[in-house]
């Protein structure tokens, strides 16, 4: 029985991150595209576009923190397992949730202090200097992604505990 049926088998979770990997993707495209031109056209015309920089510095920074959730769901994340691959398979049935445990909760305490600079940002209205965006609108992509993270390690935490066999991949 799955630990939560109404979800079936995530086909509409994976679909969103499947669909979030394609925006992505074309907002990288659209970064370079936007960088291709602005060069050409600072160092041919003459004429640089002042906030280009800025927009691309912001969309990275969007990129990197919505990329976060993929690879949480994805399970593709950069992760230190040389010991707990080592150890017997009823250790690491315990400690493997523990661990995700541990990052729902860092998740969770960073996407409260995240989401009280964003309120300060917001109330205060503070704007990029060339391009004038709103910073909270960037800064909003920090706090959902540290707070999805934080969903996705609990779900991957409790799964852990209820269906072991799932450790053992």
């Amino acid at each position: 029985m799955a630990l939560f049926p109404f979800c079936g088998d995530f086909d509409v979770l994976d679909w969103l991150t499947n669909s979030l990997k394609t925006i992505l993707a074309l907002l990288l495209i659209g970064m370079v595209v936007l960088s291709a031109y602005n060069v050409v056209s600072r160092y041919v015309f003459d004429s640089a576009l002042l906030w280009a920089d800025e927009i691309v510095i912001f969309a990275m920074i969007v990129i990197v923190w919505l990329g976060g959730i993929v690879c949480a769901w994805e399970e593709t994340e950069l992760r230190m397992s040389l010991l707990t691959d080592s150890l017997p398979a009823a250790v690491r049935r315990w400690i493997i949730p523990l661990q995700y445990f541990c990052v729902a909760a860092s998740c969770a305490i960073a996407t409260w202090l995240s989401y009280g600079f964003l309120i300060r940002v917001y109330k205060f209205g503070m704007t990029s200097d060339a391009a004038g965006i709103k910073i909270w609108t960037v800064h909003s992509s920090v706090t959902i992604a540290l707070c999805l993270i934080a969903l996705v390690a609990s779900y991957k935490a409790v799964k852990g505990i209820f269906n072991p066999s799932e450790v053992e991949k």
